[in-house]
């Protein structure tokens, strides 16, 4: 089985771009292992430590790229999730700038703060160990996914914590073990780059991390060739999801019902279900989930596909 260290790697990526030059060359169908740092770049390894972002200016360093051969433009790539593991045995989670009165200056903020002036970073570093995490006095289970896992455009260069029909900093918390994913191959060698692993998060990643944490991730990587999708979807083992995200120009609503809109054109083209059949189910059995504040996944059951036979 072939193996990316952050040894093999050599620099880390803060960009998911096709002018990055590939890593490692595989054939559809290998199991593969993925080492990734953490989103805060190592620089939080114990209590007192901060992000210095005058050393590293960026977070959410990328593995990869990862170039599949024969991957071409109209394909589209399977990812299978089979391990995730922590190489250090803990992580970190923090309070990130983005939630300073600044920018967020509401009622309710103002009211959080107090005589305060600023929402405190507060890095808190979390063991991990035998299924657990331990934060503060709670023990939660480990329940580790994906932040970061996305296809290059042949154009556009993307900051790492950007989501996109490309993928990107989706931070969904069902692109878990067990899981695949399946992203647009949007350039020759798909070009997968990798990162943001998290060792357990809620919907919404409310401070804006998780508890972040190195990784070595294990993953089946395939194509489905001759088979384009304009979105990620995801296939857990007991549903089929679309995700979305909100950017320039479109709001958050409007991204749950593009994400909605696409479930439901893949009911009709791979399950075989009319189009206002779909809708009308999902207005009955759909389930939604927040990743970060930007991305969402819609999805169905399983078991009201019945026994119709898709595909991605």
């Amino acid at each position: 089985m072939k193996t990316l260290s952050l040894k093999d790697q050599g620099e880390l990526l803060y960009s998911i771009s096709s002018s990055n030059s590939p890593r490692l060359f595989i054939e559809p169908g290998e199991t593969i292992n993925v080492e990734t740092e953490d989103a805060f770049s190592g620089q939080i390894r114990k209590e007192g430590d901060t992000r210095d972002f005058t050393k590293i200016p960026y977070s959410n360093p990328q593995t990869g790229p990862i170039y599949v051969k024969g991957a071409e433009a109209g394909d589209t790539l399977s990812v299978s999730i089979q391990d995730i593991r922590p190489t250090i045995g803990q992580g970190a989670t923090r309070i990130v700038s983005f939630w300073y009165p600044a920018k967020y200056d509401t009622q309710a903020l103002q009211k959080l703060l107090g005589a305060e002036r600023a929402v405190p970073e507060r890095p808190v570093i979390c063991k991990i160990s035998d299924g657990k995490v331990y934060f503060e006095n709670y023990v939660m289970p480990y329940s580790p996914m994906i932040g970061t896992i996305s296809t290059a455009d042949p154009i556009e260069s993307y900051l790492p914590w950007f989501p996109g029909p490309h993928g990107g900093n989706m931070d969904i918390p069902d692109i878990a073990v067990g899981s695949t994913v399946f992203l647009p191959v949007l350039t020759r060698g798909a070009l997968l780059h990798l990162g943001d692993v998290h060792a357990i998060q809620g919907d919404g990643e409310l401070s804006g991390t998780a508890v972040e944490m190195p990784a070595m991730t294990t993953l089946k990587i395939d194509l489905v060739k001759n088979h384009k999708i304009s979105w990620p979807r995801l296939e857990t083992s007991d549903g089929l999801y679309t995700i979305s995200a909100s950017e320039t120009g479109r709001t958050f609503d409007e991204a749950v019902r593009l994400a909605f809109l696409e479930l439901v054109l893949w009911l009709e083209k791979d399950y075989d279900m009319n189009r206002w059949l779909a809708f009308e189910l999902l207005s009955l059995v759909a389930k939604v989930r927040i990743g970060n504040f930007w991305t969402v996944e819609v999805g169905i059951p399983k078991r009201y596909l019945g026994t119709a036979s898709g595909s991605v």
